[in-house]
């Protein structure tokens, strides 16, 4: 799967997470980047299985990269 950045925390610097990316060979398809959840957090999910994680990401990226997302899909 080939991914594309669509937005990244701009308080995380150089680095790359966290960020949400979108796959460009299904644009329905998005990645999120993020920290890896404490064990008492993951503890709190419900029906997680095997080949499943999670990770935290602020708000604020997860808006940022819905928001260009809904502006690509109407300018195309």
């Amino acid at each position: 799967m080939k991914l594309r950045k669509l937005a990244k925390d701009p308080d995380s610097g150089v680095h790359g997470c966290p960020a949400v990316h979108v796959a460009a060979d299904d644009p329905a398809v998005m990645v999120v980047q993020g920290k890896l959840l404490d064990a008492g957090t993951t503890d709190e999910l419900h029906d997680l299985v095997a080949d499943e994680t999670a990770v935290r990401i602020p708000t604020e990226t997860v808006i940022r990269a819905a928001e260009r997302y809904l502006a690509e899909r109407v300018g195309a």
